[in-house]
């Protein structure tokens, strides 16, 4: 069970502040990591109360559970929007994993934040990938009912196309930030496809 923010803001100015806050700790853990970010270091760079912090989260592990939700949540959508419309399956696998690949290399502070939650907050970092999955198997499952792509165990699936954008991304755009050239972008989209064929 994921924990959710303590207080919501009900006005346009708590609205601003708790973005404030959070944009502030976005580019803090991102630049300095959780442990050497401290909630003073936050509040000094929001321009905001230092008791403040408090009416939102109840510690600095909680602002971190908001980083991963709002990462979670913006990813998706981000993913969601530049694959509507693509009726075929493997080519929204293929298109999917190069907008995937295209928002890390847009959203590396947020890429960085999740890497610390790997550390510092292993449940949210599970959730993460528990709550994509979840509904990246149902879409799989429809497109084997459909006979579009090879039939196997849809979340085992989505786990290994999960793994792929993983990884790809962490050695092409956070190790290197060199990303991937034209060619790798064919070849990876040849990959995808030979895996997913229906046999």
């Amino acid at each position: 069970m994921v924990i959710q923010m303590y207080r919501y803001p009900k006005t346009e100015k708590g609205k601003e502040s708790l973005n404030k806050i959070i944009t502030a700790s976005l580019d803090l853990i991102s630049e300095k990591g959780f442990l050497n970010t401290s909630i003073s270091d936050i509040t000094n760079k929001a321009g905001v109360a230092y008791g403040l912090f408090y009416f939102y989260f109840k510690s600095k592990h909680d602002i971190l559970d908001e980083l991963i939700r709002k990462f979670n949540t913006d990813m998706r959508y981000y993913l969601k929007v530049n694959t509507m419309g693509i009726q075929n399956r493997i080519e929204m696998e293929k298109e999917g994993l190069a907008k995937f690949l295209e928002w890390m290399s847009q959203n590396k502070k947020y890429y960085k934040v999740f890497v610390e939650a790997q550390v510092h907050r292993p449940e949210m970092y599970i959730w993460h990938f528990t709550k994509l999955a979840e509904r990246y198997k149902i879409g799989l499952k429809e497109a084997m009912d459909r006979g579009e792509i090879v039939k196997v165990d849809p979340e085992l699936l989505a786990y290994v196309l999960i793994g792929i954008g993983e990884m790809i991304g962490r050695r092409y755009i956070l190790w290197t930030n060199q990303g991937l050239n034209k060619k790798q972008y064919n070849d990876l989209a040849i990959l995808i496809e030979n895996m997913l064929r229906p046999k």
